[in-house]
């Protein structure tokens, strides 16, 4: 019988999690600071440099074997993985410095998926080389793969910065990478700056050498010196990218490069779609004239503003992008074999590159060294014996065997077995006069450069003057010019939502239920058409340029421009569509944001009984010298505001003007001048008349001063404004017998009072809302 054994469920799943986590950031989805490459194009690159000899002079070969290489001796995954990595650091689009070179469909700039492995060859290109072309001189450590029959390098002995150059991207379990692409001249020099300069600072490697990410599909980056700083030094932050376009004439636009990573066939269907649906009252048309450069053609209607054009594009096409940067790499530590992940700057970057570089160089060295010594050591057997050789080539002439031949050597002349060796397999030819001085000359040659490299080993100066004169040659030999511009924040094109809303008068339609909708024109308020049950609760004038606000019961003002309303004859949406309402939310005041509808504030004049002044009507002389709004609940409250805040276009959930007790709602917001009365009704039957001025201005949301002082039980039933001796607010009582509530009829008294009680029997049942109806000023 088998030996069972339990262990707690949360203890083993948080082993192995662990265990993946670390396998998957480590093994698959971050690079190294080192070489810049994760372990999938580390393990291509071996492949077809060491296995395949795919080198930049020799042919292509099917990616289908280049891929069936590494599968089945380096990379423990599924082919399309290994494919997908090799067709990326193919594309010239992807990367800055492709280190493959790609036969056949690899995909492009559109989208378009990369032909499949069997149709497609490669090989190496000569960059790729300088990543791998030291790797057999004992530059780097090698382990086992992952069936431990083959052995596999841990890192490549880079020649350059491949990390800053051709950037990565990776996602990985609790982290992932994101490292933009580098013009490899501005990051060569920039670590040809810290050899000489070990401690330099990461603003004077901004400043003087690497402006920023270069993008291979050029572009422009809008970020200022001081945020690249802050990303650099950091380690994080992000890339504002922007197309690069030119006019052509007055009726063109052409675009010329798209920002990193982005499809440019979706850019320009997306064009499209907003040129179709006169987004863009600017453009007529779009075209896609790209063949190896990217050339969009915009056509622009004549007499149109093209930079106004641009500016809506960037606001919502990925004609503007973002490229959040995220410099997370795998680490070397003195205390591990296997490097950490950590999130470096740009100094860090550099810092180890150079490090790993000299240690590269140095074990180079001592390999060619040991190359030389050993040559050396048999140059030297041969020359020992050149001054006697008849006497050697007598001696083994008159030996049995070989055996016997090296004992009798060793026993004439002092040398060690290797020396004997290479004596008795030299051919006879060889010890001509001729090829004896060849000997002798090649043996001073190695001793001089023997004694170079240990002159180099025993020198750490020299050995970073040579790593500076190999990466000079580096750059000297790939280096080309920058191709995203960095331009810093455009002024001159910003996007303005006016610029592309035609400016037209309207007629804003909200119905008691809450449908809303617009209209160019109507004939009479009972001539629009509303729901069956409905009613027409506010007809508010407006620019389409203009905004209009929706005051809710629960204290909150949600704002739209007028052109988002749906313009329409029929009943229009409910406004929900356009707002996050809460269950029971409902309209209860709306008012156009046109300038030319505001009122001017006038003073409050005296009424017939005189100027009444209480402890709110005092702050009156704070108010302010522009329009505001009233809100009145249902408990009693009162507040007003001005409409700073409500003007500009809110999100879904609107924006908060009044704090309510629980269980409280506003009944009405409507806007003042502030010269009307407040015309007040509850359910108990009282009236109360008081100057909207005493009414307190809030700065920010707040529950209000008391309007009413109801009893307990009672509510306020309506609420109007009335700025006329005859109007005023309409009641009815249970018996259906009409109250006008207004100042030819009740006297005007103080707001936080009891009011007129009004009847004695019974209650005021309903109030009498006429729908509110404004015009345009010159109607």
């Amino acid at each position: 019988m088998p030996v069972t054994k339990s262990i707690p469920l949360h203890e083993t799943a948080r082993k192995r999690y662990l265990n993946y986590a670390l396998s998957v950031i480590t093994s698959r989805a971050l690079p190294d600071i080192r070489d810049g490459l994760k372990p999938v194009q580390r393990r291509i690159l071996y492949a077809m440099y060491n296995n395949l000899r795919l080198y930049p002079e020799k042919r292509h070969r099917k990616s289908a074997t280049i891929v069936g290489e590494t599968m089945g001796k380096y990379h423990p995954h599924g082919d399309s993985a290994i494919y997908d990595a090799m067709v990326r650091m193919a594309q010239s689009f992807s990367l800055r410095a492709p280190l493959v070179d790609g036969h056949g469909n690899f995909g492009s700039l559109d989208g378009d998926n990369p032909a499949a492995m069997r149709y497609t060859e490669a090989k190496l290109r000569p960059l790729a080389v300088d990543l791998l072309d030291e790797i057999r001189s004992d530059t780097v450590d090698f382990r086992p793969t992952f069936d431990g029959t083959l052995f596999e390098p841990v890192v490549l002995p880079a020649k350059f910065p491949n990390l800053l150059v051709n950037g990565a991207s990776g996602i990985a379990v609790g982290m992932a990478t994101n490292i933009p692409p580098h013009n490899l001249r501005e990051v060569i020099n920039a670590a040809l700056y810290m050899v000489d300069s070990p401690n330099a600072r990461v603003d004077t490697l901004v400043r003087n050498h690497i402006q920023g990410p270069d993008f291979p599909t050029g572009g422009r980056i809008l970020n200022t010196e001081e945020e690249l700083l802050d990303i650099y030094t950091t380690g994080r932050g992000t890339i504002e990218m922007r197309g690069a376009y030119h006019a052509k004439g007055k009726s063109r636009i052409i675009i010329d490069s798209v920002p990193y990573g982005v499809d440019k066939s979706s850019i320009v269907e997306s064009i499209a779609e907003h040129i179709a649906a006169e987004d863009v009252p600017q453009l007529s048309n779009v075209r896609d004239e790209s063949t190896d450069d990217v050339r969009i053609v915009l056509e622009l209607k004549r007499g149109a503003d093209g930079e106004a054009a641009m500016a809506y594009l960037f606001k919502h096409t990925k004609l503007q992008h973002r490229f959040h940067v995220n410099l997370t790499c795998l680490v070397p530590t003195e205390d591990s074999d296997a490097p950490q992940p950590e999130q470096v700057d740009l100094y860090q970057i550099l810092r180890h590159f150079l490090d790993f570089r000299l240690k590269v160089v140095t074990r180079r060295l001592a390999y060619d060294l040991n190359k030389l010594e050993t040559r050396i050591h048999l140059l030297e057997g041969f020359e020992t014996i050149f001054d006697a050789l008849d006497a050697a080539v007598e001696i083994v002439r008159s030996a049995q065997d070989k055996q016997d031949a090296a004992r009798a050597l060793s026993d004439r002349f002092p040398l060690d077995d290797e020396q004997v060796e290479a004596v008795l397999e030299t051919k006879l030819y060889r010890l001509s006069q001729l090829e004896i001085a060849s000997i002798r000359g090649e043996l001073d040659e190695k001793r001089t450069e023997a004694e170079r490299i240990r002159g180099l080993l025993a020198d750490e100066d020299e050995r970073w003057r040579l790593v500076k004169e190999e990466l000079r040659a580096v750059r000297d030999q790939y280096a080309d010019a920058r191709r995203t511009e960095i331009a810093g924040p455009d002024a001159r094109v910003e996007y303005t939502e006016e610029d592309y809303i035609i400016d037209e008068d309207v007629f804003v339609i909200v119905t008691r239920d809450g449908w809303v909708k617009r209209q160019g024109s109507y004939t009479s308020v009972d001539s629009i058409r509303v729901r069956d049950g409905d009613a027409v609760g506010w007809v508010q004038p407006g620019s389409t340029r203009a905004t209009v606000g929706f005051f809710t019961n629960f204290g909150t003002c949600y704002t739209t421009r007028i052109a988002d309303i749906p313009s329409t004859t029929g009943y229009g949406d409910p406004v929900q569509k356009l707002f996050s309402f809460d269950d029971g939310e409902r309209v209860v005041g709306v008012m156009s944001f046109d300038d030319r509808l505001l009122p001017n504030p006038v003073p409050p004049a005296p009424t017939e009984q005189g100027v009444l002044f209480d402890a709110a009507a005092e702050e009156h002389d704070d108010a302010p010298d522009e329009p505001y709004v009233v809100a009145f609940t249902k408990q009693g409250q009162a507040t007003r505001f001005t409409l700073d805040g409500f003007k500009e276009p809110s999100t879904r959930a609107g924006r908060m003007y009044m704090r309510l007790e629980e269980g409280d709602d506003v009944l009405r917001a409507c806007m003042a001048r502030g010269h009307e009365h407040v015309c007040m009704a509850s359910h108990n039957g009282r009236a109360l008349i008081f100057p909207v001025h005493q009414v307190s201005v809030y700065k920010g949301p707040a529950k209000g001063v008391m309007a009413i002082r109801l009893e307990a039980g009672d509510r306020v039933l309506g609420v109007t404004l009335s700025d006329a001796a005859r109007d005023g607010l309409t009641v009815e009582t249970n018996n259906g017998r009409e109250e006008i509530v207004r100042t030819t009829k009740f006297d005007v008294t103080n707001r936080g009072t009891k009011g007129t009680l009004v009847i004695k029997r019974g209650y005021f049942a309903t109030v009498h809302q006429p729908p509110v109806v404004d015009a345009f000023p010159d109607a």
